[in-house]
Parts: structure tokens; sequence; C-alpha cells
């Protein structure tokens, strides 16, 4: 019954076998120790699951707000199949993803919304004034070996620019995203590089030989966009301090620390001080450890019940369902019988 009753049961090794039926973990190994593990697992899986996230909305952000302003701007518009393209390519260099190296970190991962709607307009509205301030300064400019010119005639090389720029500010900020510090300590898995950089290389050559693209551009773009992933990157630390989604410290290994046997009792208290710090930055407010799901009762749509007769519909469907029910009712059976809708309510912890 504990087991059942509780949020998470934990059955240790050995345990009966009702034990491991009622038991949300089973742990294989004896000790505690495989607990520590299952947690930091759990926080990596969230993390990429949450990085995947933000990294989704905010590449959507980016290629409409800039397609859209510069269509209006200048009326430039970029082919309907580069942009298909780019969506396709986008999709599947992501997959990767799902075994990228992710770190645990001190403060578990939540799922809250309003912090990932904001992180995600972040990565949109930076990259997006970023990207569009560097397509209007280049357009004016007479230093590139194939100049670009935003106008109604919209050159073959200027649809490629913009096309490149937006497949390369959306896949290299990835990097960014799954990080939950500095992406200069956070080493992604040598498959995500490879479909990434296999991209960025794949996209280029489709810009040069598909729209003309001068190899000069091409390296403009890239520079460019190198040096805004990594001051974007700068300003989401700060930006995750300020809207109180710092991740914490990382937590490098997975193994429990080893107690020394020689320790003065001045060393016990620090650590033990440390230890107390560490506790209070990863304390979690009351309404994220516990979250209330109350399940109520369904409204019925108006084209519900139209072929079945149940006369939640416009009229009562094909089949009268009330008068079949009368007439059986008068022989002394209900072939029809309608169930009540049922409401529960249950507690979840994150």
């Amino acid at each position: 019954p504990a087991l059942s009753a509780a949020q998470v049961g934990i059955a240790v090794e050995g345990a009966t076998d009702a034990a491991k039926n009622a038991a949300d973990l089973i742990l294989t190994e004896p000790g505690l120790s495989p607990i520590y593990g299952a947690v930091l697992e759990s926080r990596r899986i969230f993390l990429r699951i949450k990085g995947y996230v933000i990294y989704r909305v905010a590449a959507s952000i980016i290629m409409v707000l800039t397609l859209s302003i510069i269509i209006f701007a200048s009326g430039c518009a970029v082919d309907s199949l580069l942009v298909i393209i780019l969506a396709l390519l986008n999709d599947i260099s992501m997959i990767p993803v799902a075994y990228d190296n992710a770190s645990a970190t001190t403060k578990p991962q939540l799922p809250r919304a309003s912090k990932l709607v904001l992180m995600s307009l972040y990565y949109g509205i930076c990259q997006t004034a970023l990207g569009l301030s560097f397509i209007f300064i280049m357009d004016h400019s007479k230093d590139l070996d194939g100049p670009i010119a935003l106008n109604r005639a919209c050159s073959s090389e200027t649809r490629g620019f913009i096309w490149f720029h937006l497949t390369l500010v959306t896949e290299l900020m990835i990097f960014s995203v799954r990080a939950p510090g500095s992406m200069l300590y956070s080493t992604p898995s040598i498959f995500l590089i490879i479909s990434v950089l296999g991209t960025c290389a794949g996209s280029a050559f489709i810009a040069m030989y598909g729209s003309e693209l001068s190899g000069l551009n091409v390296v403009w773009i890239l520079l460019f966009n190198l040096g805004t992933l990594v001051l974007v990157d700068f300003g989401k630390i700060m930006f995750r301090a300020l809207i109180g989604e710092e991740p914490g410290d990382i937590i490098a290994s997975d193994e429990l620390l080893s107690v020394s046997p020689i320790k003065t009792e001045t060393a016990k208290n620090l650590e033990k001080k440390l230890r107390y710090v560490v506790h209070n930055e990863s304390l979690l407010e009351p309404e994220d450890r516990q979250h209330m799901v109350q399940v109520r009762r369904r409204r019925r749509m108006m084209s519900e019940g139209f072929f079945s007769g149940d006369g939640g519909g416009w009229n009562q469907g094909f089949v009268d369902r009330r008068r079949v029910n009368s007439i059986l009712a008068q022989q002394g059976s209900a072939f029809f019988q309608n169930r009540g809708d049922r409401s529960k309510q249950t507690t979840m912890p994150w």
C-alpha cells in the first residue's frame, strides 16, 4: 500500500514480486546509489526535451518574422521551394538531439510553460533583429562579390543570400539552446555535430549552385552567424538569471562522493555549509512541487451525436433515439442506455 500511495515508489534489489509490481522504480543493484543515477538521467532526458521545445518555437519565430518583414519592407520573396527545403532540412538535422550529450544540473528541470515561451522569444527576437540588420546592411554594401538588391525584382542571388542565412541561423542555434550554461563548456554529441555541419554544407552547395550565391557571400554569412551565436549565447545566461531560470551548477559525474576517513571538524562543517547552500538554491516553490489536475465534464459539440441520434446535434440525427427508447420501454426493455459524464480529481507532482 505504501508503494502504491507514494508519488514515486521504489523497490530495492531483492524485493518481493508484490513490491516490484506496486513500485514505479525497481533497483536491480544493491544499495541506494542507483537512485542517484536515475535522478540524473531523468534530468538529462528532460533537458533534451526542454531544449528541443525552445529550439523548435524559436526557429519558427525566426523564419516567420524574417521572411514576413522582408516581403512587406522590400517585396523580395524567397522561393516557396526553398522554404520547404529549409523546413525539411531543419527537421531532419535535429533527429540526433534525442541522443545528445545532456548535462544534469543541481536544479531540477521544471515544465514551466511561461519560461519556455520567454526563452523561445529571446532566441527568436534576438536572432531575427540581428539577421535583419545584417541583411539590410548588406543590401547597401558595395564590398560584396555579388551585391544583393532587396526590391521587387529580387535576383536569384538575393533570394539565395536570405535563404542560406536562415539555414545557418536555425541550424547553429541548437548549440546554444541545448546547453544549460555557456555552450563553450557543453560538448554536443558527435552525431549532432555531423548532422548540423552536414546540413550547413549541403545548404551552401544548394545556395551556390542553385541560387548563384558567390563564395565570398557564403563566407560573410558564415562569419556573421558564428559571431551572433556567441553573442546570443552570452546574453542567454543573463536572460535566464533575469527570469529566474538559472539551471544551477553542472553535475560532472554520476559517481557519488567518496567520504574521506580523515577530516577535521572545521572541514566537515565547511562541507556541510556548502551542501546547505546548494540545497537552498535547488529548493522548489510549493506550486512547482504539486500540481492539481481536474477532469471536468466535457461540453458536447453541436455536431456530436448527429449520426448516432444522441440528441446532442442540430437535430435527432438519422436515428430518433428518444422515440426508439420510448417504444422499447413500453415493451419492457431499453436497448439504448445513456451513460453520464464522469469527473475525477487527481494530484500529480512534477
